[in-house]
């Protein structure tokens, strides 16, 4: 007896399971190791020669990050190339497969919220510039400071600005700390950045800005290891990127003009760093760089200060789903289940909690 999967033709979808696979550079063999099947088995269902069983299926979502719809019915392609600038001595190819997995989810969770607006009937509007080139960091920064009426002050949420202008944006924890974050401007999606969620809020916010210039510089897929200490002035892109982060979120004027208020001297405390920090939505380890390169305090405080391990540079508490998804994503999906689109097991599968949690959810927002 054949399984229903099986026995219905055009069911499974070869090339989505290649592109699957392909997205995490694993070959036949790997595929075929870690679910005990042959080489030419995995082949096999890629070509449409054949196709797996229900419990296989299974296995592959979940070896994939995917869901099983993904491999059903032929979906946006990923980003084909990814411009991996990761920690010296890496490379894509050699990322941990739990690593590249955080990559499919985030394809994931991009499919997701097009599939939901589409079944809502709305359409996400992107409201972004694009830059040449030609263009500064700085001049770009001050730029977007202006879209946002920002002028010199904080910019105490960014992500939330960003989304209301059509970025999608995700957080997810990253094994090892091996990227912080990820962004590629897609033909169907449009802007998406993924942040690693389990760094520090501020440091979280700068590789948001970090991302979102590559975004407006049309960089292609970006795949980065943020390093915060800046290095000299060159053309690279990542340097660029950190140009544009740092003008975004601490603006000359704006820093000055609070160090001055604080009455800081050109030894502050590690508590006053953070303090000003906090106040900017950055780490302290970016202000301190900033400060260095305004001349407002002494070369070389920074780096000392954080070779003695501050009680101001906690590791953050295990990320909320809520956090990693955000508000949007989250509305959005429970709005699809309200309006008859989806059901309970696809809220539970969207947001990956269970389907009690799911359920309790809903009746929540409907009371």
């Amino acid at each position: 007896m054949t399984n229903g999967l099986e026995s219905k033709k055009s069911v499974i979808i070869g090339a989505q399971l290649k592109r699957a696979r392909d997205l995490l550079q694993l070959t036949p063999e790997d595929i075929a190791e870690e679910i005990n099947v042959k080489p030419q088995d995995i082949i096999n269902w890629e070509k449409e020669q054949s196709r797996p069983t229900l419990k296989q299926l299974e296995d592959l979502a979940a070896l994939y990050g995917r869901e099983i719809d993904y491999f059903l019915r032929e979906t946006p392609h990923p980003p084909e190339k990814i411009e991996f600038r990761g920690k010296s001595g890496q490379t894509l190819r050699n990322l941990s497969k739990e690593t590249k997995i955080v990559l499919a989810r985030f394809d994931e969770l991009c499919r997701t919220v097009f599939e939901f607006e589409n079944l809502l009937n709305k359409r996400r509007e992107v409201k972004l510039p694009h830059f040449d080139k030609a263009d500064t960091p700085k001049a770009i920064a001050q730029s977007i400071r202006r879209i946002f009426d920002a002028g010199n002050k904080p910019l105490p949420d960014l992500r939330n600005l960003l989304e209301n202008k059509g970025i999608l944006i995700f957080e997810l924890p990253v094994p090892d700390d091996a990227f912080s974050g990820f962004s590629f401007w897609h033909s169907v999606y449009g802007p998406c950045i993924l942040l690693n969620a389990k760094e520090l809020k501020g440091r979280r916010n700068f590789t948001l800005a970090h991302e979102l210039c590559h975004l407006l510089y049309s960089h292609g897929s970006s795949l980065c290891y943020v390093h915060l200490q800046f290095g000299q002035p060159s053309g690279g892109l990542e340097y660029k990127a950190n140009q544009m982060a740092i003008e975004l979120f601490l603006p000359e004027g704006g820093i000055r003009e609070d160090f001055e208020k604080r009455n800081l001297s050109r030894n502050p405390s590690e508590k006053q760093l953070a303090q000003m920090a906090s106040k900017w939505g950055v780490s302290i380890q970016a202000l301190g760089y900033r400060l260095e390169h305004l001349n407002l305090i002494k070369s070389g405080l920074t780096d000392r200060i954080m070779e003695s391990k501050p009680k101001y540079f906690r590791r953050p508490k295990t990320p909320s789903w809520e956090r990693q998804l955000g508000k949007r994503f989250v509305d959005t999906t429970i709005e699809a289940y309200k309006k008859g689109h989806i059901s309970y097991g696809k809220v539970a599968d969207a947001l990956k909690i269970p389907i009690r949690k799911a359920m309790e959810l809903v009746e929540q927002r409907e009371s």
